[in-house]
């Protein structure tokens, strides 16, 4: 396993203080990036303090073969995983499909998270991928705590 940092977003991308939502987003793009079995991909960093309402993830082209992935977080501070499914569990990378954490998600975070501690999203790959394209969106907000 090994970590691959693609992430955006954190402290620098919210905009401070204000309790507006804003979207971070990230496309991963395993014909560039290959990515191996049991790899997580970092790739939106949660600053402590932030609300997250809700993640969505779309595969946006299938992966040719056998591929299921995680989407959770993770300590920003030592990379152990927090709840590694807990924002979408087993989802299908050889579909062209939306999830969304609220409507097809885990029930760990269906209702959104506060995060304490620096965080990260980080997508678990549970196979090998060479050519799916997977985006991610998340709506959140600087809850100023």
């Amino acid at each position: 396993m090994a970590l691959k940092d693609f992430s955006v977003g954190g402290v620098e991308a919210l905009p401070g203080n204000r309790p507006s939502p804003i979207l971070l987003k990230k496309e991963l793009d395993c014909a560039v990036d290959n990515i191996d079995n049991g790899d997580i991909a970092k790739i939106i960093r949660i600053p402590a303090g932030t609300w997250v309402y809700e993640l969505q993830a779309r595969v946006k082209t299938a992966e040719g073969g056998t591929l299921t992935v995680d989407v959770g977080d993770y300590l920003e501070s030592d990379d152990s995983a927090v709840d590694a499914d807990g924002y979408l569990d087993g989802v299908d990378g050889n579909s062209v499909a939306s999830y969304s954490s609220k409507r097809t998600g885990s029930a760990a975070f269906a209702n959104g998270k506060l995060y304490t501690v620096d965080s990260y999203i980080g997508i678990l790959f549970n196979n090998a991928a060479d050519a799916a394209k997977i985006e991610v969106h998340v709506l959140c907000a600087d809850t100023g705590a």
